[in-house]
């Protein structure tokens, strides 16, 4: 079996270690402009909001809230 020379790139990993790369800026909501971890779409993949302006609700705590506030 032939021996295969590692790539330029991987020579020069090995000697001088991963480039820093740069990931550009943190995620931000396109709702609220905040950093965000996630982002929350509808069925059309619009965004509605992030983790930190959406509230995630049980579906029977929030009916139960609004069912009060109809009466």
């Amino acid at each position: 079996m032939q021996d295969l020379p590692d790539a330029p790139w991987i020579r020069e990993a090995e000697m001088y270690g991963m480039p820093p790369y740069d990931d550009g800026p943190d995620p931000t909501c396109p709702v609220c402009g905040e950093e965000c971890e996630t982002i929350y779409t509808d069925k059309d993949g619009e965004p509605v909001g992030c983790d930190q302006c959406v509230t995630l609700w049980e579906a029977y705590e929030w009916c139960d809230k609004h069912r009060e506030e109809r009466n």
